[in-house]
């Protein structure tokens, strides 16, 4: 086979390669492509930004831009009532705390302080990348199972009244254990400490951050609360 200007000749014809041609936009032409890339991804941007605030739990943003957002989703988009989170975040910090009596060893009794359960939950998550599901959620669900279950007055509804106050007391009694300085713990009491989230200082709006307290009486704690 011959060469003819570096390239293969090959038998009964010239040589042969293939031949490509780039395709060359003028000026114009390009700065029409990255106009026209550049105003789809600042109207996309903008689009989904409204749905986002629309759809999002109320805050400073679309308070402050409401009109903005109505006159921009409305009637297309709104009336789809979309909603990003199910339910909102929550507002308030809540800590469910026990404390217990314990029967000492001379048969005296005494009165531990409140321990902070949910803290201690939290303790096991944090720089967890594998938390348990145990420890996010449990305790939690538990009280709302409790507080759903009774009435205004603390009474049980039902069976789930009964049922969801066990469940709560076997929950701390586990995390407080059947020993306690020493003692054996007769008594477990629980309460809810809620604490609402403060407002930015960049909202401009002010907010009651007072704790509140929702205590519980005393139950009595048996050999199978433990278990």
């Amino acid at each position: 086979m011959a060469v003819v200007n570096g390239r293969p000749k090959g038998r009964g014809g010239p040589g042969l390669s293939p031949v490509s041609k780039a395709i060359v936009l003028s000026p114009v032409s390009k700065a029409i492509v990255a106009l026209t890339v550049l105003g789809v991804l600042v109207g996309a941007t903008v689009h989904l930004g409204m749905i986002f605030f629309v759809a999002t739990p109320s805050n400073i943003v679309s308070q402050k831009h409401a009109a903005t957002l109505s006159a921009y989703l409305a009637p297309e988009f709104d009336k789809q009532n979309w909603r990003l989170f199910a339910p909102e975040p929550p507002l308030t910090n809540v800590h469910i705390h026990a404390r217990t009596s314990v029967r000492m060893p001379d048969g005296s009794s005494s009165v531990t302080g409140w321990t902070d359960l949910s803290a201690k939950d939290d303790a096991q998550i944090v720089h967890n990348p594998l938390p348990s599901h145990a420890r996010q959620n449990e305790l939690g669900l538990a009280w709302f199972f409790f507080v759903n279950s009774h009435d205004a007055q603390g009474r049980p509804i039902g069976l789930y009244g009964d049922l969801s106050q066990q469940y709560l007391l076997r929950i701390a009694a586990h995390r407080i254990g059947p020993c306690v300085n020493g003692g054996t713990v007769e008594l477990v009491q629980v309460r809810m400490v809620n604490t609402p989230v403060a407002e930015p200082k960049w909202s401009g709006r002010q907010a009651n951050t007072t704790t509140g307290y929702q205590v519980e009486p005393w139950w009595t704690a048996g050999a199978e609360d433990f278990r």
